[in-house]
């Protein structure tokens, strides 16, 4: 008997641990539900700070004007079998697009690739418009793609270098696009931008050859202003020398003749003041100009009186 009582207490605990967690289930912090009772969605969990909004986003939805929102995590009850839960990862997630080739409004190209990082804020509505998490690229390739891509097809090519003007459009874009993605799919994009820009590969060869001849042409520019330049510093260099040589000519020319006129007033003044000077002068000019030289003269002549002093 005791034996019995036994196993039909082990056959009730069992049965009792493998029942009671199908009448429970946990949402955790960073997750969001959708609660169906026999296919229809009955409850939806989520964050707190999205009720407001979320409330809102549903007064026309006709779908699922009935469905109960929760706003708090944690443990909950549910009938097995009957009700089905589902979670949603609720953390910020990244959607980052493909390569794709634009013609800005100047018409230059660009390869740009953008983000955008999103969480899923309305599962009731993420469930039924999306279903799985495996369409989200899809849903993000559909909607938020094109608007960014067309968007940025209005800029000029400066532009896309100005983060002040890009942080506009984008904030302006992201705007426009949670109107539609929290109301039709219940998604609410956080942050979106452009994080890739390149040239394409097939105009960097005729870009850097523009770059080549733009550079050759600005070399030749500023070789051509060298040597003018040159030539003007180095004609207006010529012209000072040739006035201060002529200048310095003409001071020499004019010290020399005023030495000279001084010389000569000083010798005149002496020959006149001293006759046996002067011809002591004579004298020893004589003998310079005869030296090394044979003369024949008569006795008598005046130059033997000046050679012998008398």
């Amino acid at each position: 008997m005791k034996l019995r009582t036994k196993i039909t207490a082990g056959i009730m605990l069992a049965v009792t641990l493998i029942i009671v967690p199908n009448f429970f289930y946990t949402v955790e912090p960073d997750q969001v539900a959708t609660v169906k009772r026999l296919g229809v969605i009955e409850k939806a969990i989520i964050k707190s700070e999205s009720e407001d909004s979320v409330k809102a986003s549903m007064k026309d939805n006709s779908t699922l004007k009935d469905v109960q929102f929760i706003s708090r995590r944690g443990l909950f009850f549910k009938i097995p079998f009957i009700d089905q839960v589902r979670t949603y990862d609720a953390k910020y997630l990244t959607y980052i697009s493909l390569l794709e080739t634009i013609n800005t409004s100047d018409r230059r190209k660009l390869d740009i690739q953008m983000y955008a990082q999103y969480r899923i804020k309305n599962p009731a509505i993420y469930q039924i418009t999306v279903g799985t998490d495996s369409n989200r690229k899809q849903l993000m390739d559909s909607n938020v793609y094109p608007v960014v891509i067309q968007s940025a097809n209005k800029l000029k090519f400066e532009e896309f270098f100005n983060s002040e003007t890009m942080q506009t459009m984008m904030d302006e874009r992201r705007e426009q696009l949670n109107k539609t993605l929290e109301k039709e799919y219940g998604i609410e994009v956080i942050d979106i931008g452009i994080f890739r820009k390149n040239f394409p590969q097939s105009t960097i060869a005729s870009i850097e050859e523009k770059m080549i001849k733009e550079i050759q042409k600005e070399s030749e520019k500023l070789r051509a202003e060298g040597d003018a330049f040159y030539t003007t510093s180095t004609s207006e260099t010529n012209r000072k020398q040739k006035e201060i040589i002529a200048k310095a000519t003409e001071e020499s020319a004019i010290i020399r003749a005023e030495a000279e006129r001084q010389a000569l007033e000083i010798y005149r003044a002496s020959m006149s003041k001293d006759v046996e000077f002067y011809k002591f002068i004579q004298r020893m000019n004589a003998y310079r100009d005869i030296q090394d030289t044979t003369i024949f003269v008569d006795k008598e002549n005046s130059f033997l009186k000046d050679l012998q002093g008398y």
